[in-house]
């Protein structure tokens, strides 16, 4: 791991130390778990707004794509 400072506000740093004291989990802890679940979830966000940007963005050149998918799926594989 590494060593790092951060500053919290006093409120913030209230509310810290009581989850640690009730969860029974220090202070990092609780802020390193928090941080991991945050960037996670932007990434997979950012995930899922990449492909809602794609759709649309390509042509099959087939007509009937959305009716036989698994036909054409089939031929490919």
């Amino acid at each position: 791991m590494i060593r790092t400072q951060i500053q919290f506000e006093k409120k913030t740093y209230e509310k810290l130390k009581a989850r640690s004291k009730a969860s029974g989990d220090s202070i990092s802890e609780i802020v390193r778990r928090s941080l991991d679940e945050n960037l996670e979830a932007q990434e997979v966000s950012q995930k899922w707004s990449r492909a809602l940007k794609s759709l649309g963005q390509f042509e099959s050149g087939q007509s009937d794509l959305a009716e036989k998918h698994d036909a054409y799926l089939e031929n490919h594989w």
